[in-house]
Order: C-alpha cells, then structure tokens, then sequence
C-alpha cells in the first residue's frame, strides 16, 4: 500500500508503489521485476503531460465551436477507444482566452477525477477538461500500446486517487508515474495485437448495426395503416422488484434487472443477481423499460427476474423478433408517457395493454418474421463472437503489458479466437 506524505495534503509520495499488474507505479519500483527486454522508465521521459481545462461558461462565445472538448462522459461512454467526436465542442476563442489547449491527434487521456482511470485515444485534434491528464508521446513511446497498458492497470490509477469527497489524482503523481516499456518495435507489435481483436470486434458492431438498420427498414415497408393494442397481441408481464436482501453482484441466484441501466444493444448484461426472485421473464421475451425512457426495448438472453422498471412481452402468435422491430421502431407510441411519472415518465399495466402499435400486414406476415430472424440471427452471431474476442482480449492485456506473455504466443491466441 502506498504511504502517505503529509506534505502533500495526504496524497501518495512520489517513490510510493501500488502494483496492479506491475506494470505502472509512482516513482521507479526498486522490489517489481523487469522482464527480459522491459524496462522501468519515467512516462514523463517518452511523452509530454498536458492538463486539460474549461472554458468559462459564463462566455456562450466560448461554446459550440467545431473543436471537439472531451469531458468526463466522452471518457466513461468510450473507455479504452479512439475518439472522433465528443458531446460538446468549444470555439477557438474559447480555447484563446483560458488555459485549455488543442492536443494532437493520438494524445492518450486518463481521466484523474470523479470518475477515475477512464482512458481514450484522441483521433483528431481535441482538448479536455480539467478533469483529465493528458500525455503526447514521444517517438519512443506508442501511444495505443499506452492506451491499452493505462486500461490494464485502471485498478492501480483509482488506487493512486485519493479525497474524501471527489477522489482525485494529483499531477505531481501523474508526472511521477513509471512505466513497465518494452522497445518500441515491441510496443507496437503488442498494440497490433490487441488492436486486431479490437478491429474485429468494431467490424461485428457495424455489421450488427447494419442489420438492424436493415431490420427497422423491412419492418416500416411492412406496416399497414391499421393499428392494435399490444394487449391483443401478446401476453405481458409486469416486473416486481424482489426484496433488498436478496441481492448481490456475486452471482448468486439468478440475474436480476431493475431498468435499463444494463441494456445492451440487443441482450443486459449481468451486474446484480437475487435468490429471491417474484417475476421472470424467459429467454428471448422482449423486455421492455416501463419508467424512464419508458419504451426501451432489449431481449432476455436467459431466465431472468425483473424489476418493477421493466415488463415482459411474448408475442401471441409466435412472431417474437416482428414485435421486437414494432416495439423499438415505434417511437412515436411511448412518447405520451415519458411525462406520465411526477419526476421521470413512466406507464402503467393498463397503458402498457392498451399501448397501439401498427402492424405488419396479415399477407407478408409470415415472411417478414422469417427475414427478421435471419437478421436477428446474424445480429446475434456477431455480439457472441464479440463476447468472445473481448474475453480473450481482457486475458491477454495484463499478461501482454507485464511482459508474462510474448507476441508470438499471443499473436496465436487472437487468431484462435477470429482476430
């Protein structure tokens, strides 16, 4: 555990040690190891630190620019991704008359407060706000082999983050912070291995994207004019929360999903469990969110239990991925409701029933249902072997960045997995 120097206002001294996977510390390690062909090195030696900063608010001028200004949510909604854009952009006066400065292309940004250890790639020119350090690496320093070592080692850096309210890394540590490095030509052989799998794991969500564009596109040609309660066309079931000493994010039990904090593109994923479970829904039942944004729509990929958030939809006469499309298309058909709570929207069992969607006409029926399961299949073929490539990638990150595994064994590896 690292010390404390009081000197510091109770942040780490410089020399302090906090091994993750032993590959980033705060001052040279003297008990870490260095593998054959790494060496311990200063980040401030192979790449310049840049603070990031905000524009003062009170100058509407300084806002809406075409700069893209990467904040705290840029980095939680793109950890451990190259970014092209962010959610707000400043002026170049707003960048002229504060601190804020424009960063090159493949400056790596670790965000140090609040929020800590989110790490992005910029793939344009950008700036950041003050919540983020930012290092421009030198010629002997690859700077998505460092985007990829700052994501192995985000337990260390939350460690290296210390304040009773807003956990804060403090810039003398950051410029402080040893690397475990190997030659640059190791470096980027160690960046292209995990980039492959990184690649190919893109390419399957653009591929899914497409389908389901593709999806909503035959499902909108397929409409008719007539529209039908939902009650009318499947059966529904509202969600019930079970009790608070049932849960847990050890696995225990069965998942359990309140709302649409886990939804994923198609399937949640697991983060809360109970062994008590009141109301379940089957794998492949529609699950849509209830409260805000009422109308959200995902698919059970298991038995699971729901919370009083969502419901449970199966299509009456069998035609689940047709009701899935009509649900998530219809946008128009939840917007009544999203004002409907006394804080948050929300519907009701009875206006989830009586909810009117328009249906596909009875003659291509059928056959509409038939190609919207060959999309949903292929969607669904990409996001599992999605879920394969990152496992592999997550297990080779550590042991690639600690120098435990060398290229050519990984290299096989991710091809193994479809890299």
């Amino acid at each position: 555990m690292a010390r404390r120097d009081t000197s510091t206002g109770g942040r780490p001294a410089t020399e302090a040690v906090v091994p993750g996977i032993a590959a980033l510390s705060i001052g040279r390690p003297t008990t870490l190891p260095e593998p054959e062909g790494f060496t311990w090195t200063p980040l401030s030696e192979l790449a310049r630190l840049e603070s990031g900063h905000t524009p003062s608010r009170s100058h509407p001028e300084y806002w809406n620019g075409d700069i893209p200004w990467i904040g705290i949510r840029d980095a939680t909604a793109n950890h451990g991704n190259r970014v092209c854009d962010t959610e707000q952009h400043v002026t170049q006066a707003g960048i002229d008359n504060s601190s804020a400065r424009v960063l090159p292309p493949e400056t790596v940004c670790l965000s140090r407060t609040a929020s800590v250890g989110y790490v992005v790639q910029m793939g344009r020119p950008m700036a950041t706000s003050q919540d983020f350090v930012n290092w421009v690496c030198g010629p002997s320093l690859d700077p998505t082999f460092l985007r990829y070592l700052l994501m192995a080692e985000a337990e260390s850096v939350r460690r290296f983050a210390y304040g009773s309210v807003h956990a804060t890394m403090y810039y003398p540590d950051a410029k402080a912070l040893h690397i475990l490095a190997p030659s640059l030509r190791e470096q980027q052989a160690i960046a292209e291995v995990l980039g492959a799998l990184d690649d190919k794991i893109a390419a399957n969500q653009t591929l899914a994207a497409a389908a389901d564009s593709y999806a909503t596109a035959l499902l909108f040609r397929a409409l008719g004019p007539e529209r039908q309660a939902l009650g009318s066309l499947a059966s529904i079931t509202m969600g019930s929360s079970p009790k608070g000493e049932t849960l847990n994010e050890n696995g225990d039990g069965v998942p359990f999903f309140q709302g649409v904090r886990d939804f994923g593109f198609r399937s949640p994923t697991r983060r809360v469990f109970t062994t008590g479970p009141v109301r379940s829904a089957a794998a492949g039942d529609i699950l849509v969110s209830v409260r805000a944004p009422v109308g959200d729509v995902n698919i059970a990929g298991e038995s699971l239990c729901i919370g009083r958030g969502l419901a449970a939809v199966t299509s009456s006469s069998g035609r689940q991925a047709t009701l899935f499309h009509m649900l998530k298309a219809e946008r128009d058909a939840w917007e009544p409701f999203e004002a409907e709570g006394t804080v948050f929207g929300s519907i009701n069992r009875d206006q989830l029933h009586g909810i009117r969607l328009r249906t596909v006409e009875p003659s291509i029926a059928d056959r509409v249902e038939a190609d919207l399961r060959v999309l949903e299949e292929s969607i669904a073929a990409a996001l599992e072997e999605n879920q394969s490539l990152a496992a592999t990638r997550d297990a080779l990150l550590p042991q690639l960045m600690s120098g435990k595994l060398r290229v050519r064994d990984a290299e096989k590896i991710a091809a193994d997995a479809g890299a």
